[in-house]
């Protein structure tokens, strides 16, 4: 009796690890029924995935995904929508920009802005501006729908008589618009000088007149009141929650420094961050001064922060500003730019930086600056035997065709720019009248860099540039204005597929990121990052791709953005 009676124990205790290790392996979430596009080139389309934990544990047809569905699985049927990987933007903008436009965000190009709109939009802003506030700060507008007559202190100073006001354009640091206040505050004056980094307009007696450009604008900073961290931590949310909206689930911040930091440990330690996300620490900003390696260490150890260690760094500014070199030089041939750091300089910080373990992020858009970089890395990178941290370049506006091999062999990757792949007016207005007709030609040449073998990524630089990740598809397969077939395409030669452009915008930004091994496509072991669509993508024509919406997002298998 008592054999039968611990046999019947050890029985029932082999049953019910049995059934405890069916509910282990089942999934937490099954969607079938779906058409999924994978970004797998071994198996580009199933039907079904299996969630647990918060990565894909099957990828593959219903049959196969509901053998993991047990009694708690939810099982969501997609009756045949569209889904795929989420979207990746590894330069994006929270910490930089976002604080200024808590209570002040003005129209940019991306909405066709009359200077009369713009107007309209500051003086509903100063209207409803923080009385308490020391300053008033703001940001967006766009340069090319202003007139030279409104952009000066005068102006603003009827505005905003009562105190300093300084308000960015869209472009996020390269140029900003200052009352007298303002001017008075920052030190700056008659005798201040210009430099190649660091200017502003000018009266007919040289006085400051109004616009700050590059480096100019750190003056303002200095004396500007800080964004406490409250303010700070609902300035980041609001972009990174918009990016969550648009499908976004891996992102770079792309200039953080020592005050952005607080809030960010913050809000990873209360889990609001629905994104990969990888912090790129400021190296310059907007001037040749390096932060050191030791003080970027500090800032890294010092706090408890996403991602990896990674650091951002300005070598140019901007075309139409006259700030980045060009290999062909300007039409206005008394214009010239060299990059920001000076070769030996950039050469030697990127060493240190990467044997620190720091990722390296440079913005440079014009060709002279964008060879600069690569001259920069190629030191280090020969040295390594490979570029062993994905050292890349960002916006890469202009590439001359005799640096294409060059960024195939020292594997780094540069950005395609979607956004601005449209004939929008911060590039018909702004920056094709200060080139020559045949570099304006080849600006963002993306199909010739494709075929050369060439790694190109998305990024839209939001909210510089819109935070709508269909207008730069669109933009970039087309070459059009999404949503104004009327208005001419800007290089339409240089378009990629939308096969190519998904792919940039998802396995090439997670490699950009470093978290191509976690995201970027579905498969097996992958974070369960997928998004569900309104339509499919490949059912419809290129020029209705700006009217998608995503219907879901999911990160780590758990659903962060529903329209429901």
């Amino acid at each position: 009796m008592r054999t039968f009676i611990i046999s019947l124990i050890v029985y029932t205790f082999l049953i019910g690890c049995a059934i405890d290790k069916k509910e282990v392996n089942n999934a937490d979430t099954v969607y079938i029924n779906g058409k999924i596009y994978t970004v797998n080139e071994d198996s580009p389309w199933v039907e079904a995935v299996a969630i647990r934990e918060g990565k894909f544990i099957k990828v593959g047809s219903n049959a196969e995904a509901e053998s993991f569905v047990g009694e708690k699985t939810e099982v969501i049927d997609l009756a045949g929508q569209f889904a795929m990987p989420g979207l990746g933007d590894p330069h994006i903008h929270p910490a930089l920009v976002m604080p200024k436009r808590v209570y002040c965000s003005l129209p940019g190009t991306f909405y066709e802005p009359t200077e009369e709109m713009t107007l309209t939009a500051l003086k509903e802003a100063i209207a409803n501006y923080p009385k308490d506030l020391e300053w008033f700060i703001g940001a967006g507008f766009s340069v090319p729908a202003m007139s030279p007559e409104t952009l000066t202190r005068e102006f603003l100073d009827e505005l905003i008589p009562d105190r300093p006001a300084f308000i960015e354009d869209e472009t996020g640091g390269h140029t900003a618009w200052f009352n007298t206040k303002a001017m008075e505050a920052a030190g700056i004056s008659k005798d201040t000088k210009d430099t190649p980094d660091t200017f502003y307009s000018r009266t007919k007696d040289n006085s400051p007149a109004g616009m700050a450009y590059e480096g100019g604008l750190n003056a303002f900073y200095a004396v500007m009141p800080p964004f406490d961290v409250k303010l700070r931590k609902t300035a980041y949310m609001k972009l990174l929650n918009e990016a969550t909206s648009k499908g976004i689930t891996a992102a770079g911040d792309a200039y953080v420094f020592e005050v952005d930091l607080q809030p960010y440990q913050e809000l990873k330690q209360e889990d609001k961050i629905n994104q990969h996300l990888v912090l790129y620490l400021g190296g310059n900003l907007g001037t040749p001064e390096l932060t050191s390696v030791e003080e970027l260490n500090r800032w890294w150890d010092s706090y408890d922060l996403p991602g990896h260690k990674a650091v951002k760094i300005g070598m140019g500014g901007s075309i139409e500003s006259y700030s980045e070199a060009l290999i062909d030089g300007f039409a206005d041939a008394e214009k010239s730019a060299n990059p920001f750091v000076k070769i030996d300089d950039f050469t030697e910080y990127i060493a240190q930086l990467d044997a620190a373990g720091f990722q390296v992020k440079v913005h440079a858009i014009g060709d002279g600056t964008v060879r600069a970089t690569l001259d920069g890395y190629e030191t280090t990178i020969k040295a390594n035997g490979n570029n062993r941290l994905r050292h890349h370049i960002d916006h890469a506006s202009l590439v001359h065709s005799d640096d294409f091999k060059r960024f195939v062999d020292l594997e780094v990757a540069c950005s395609i720019w979607p956004p601005l792949n449209a004939p929008v007016a911060y590039n018909v207005q702004g920056i094709k009248p200060v080139l020559k007709p045949e570099t304006w030609d080849r600006m963002y040449d993306n199909r010739v860099r494709w075929d050369a073998g060439m790694k190109l990524f998305n990024h839209s630089d939001a909210p510089a540039a819109v935070l709508w990740p269909w207008f730069g598809m669109e933009a970039t397969i087309t070459r059009g204005f999404p949503g104004k077939p009327e208005i001419a395409k800007m290089g339409p030669q240089h378009a990629l597929t939308l096969k190519e452009t998904i792919k940039a915008h998802t396995i090439n930004a997670a490699w950009v990121l470093k978290l191509d091994h976690v995201t970027g496509s579905i498969e097996e072991g992958k974070s369960a990052d997928m998004i569900v669509l309104n339509h499919n993508l490949f059912e419809i024509e290129p020029i209705e791709i700006h009217k998608t919406e995503v219907q879901t997002t999911l990160f780590k298998g758990k659903v962060v953005y529903s329209i429901k």
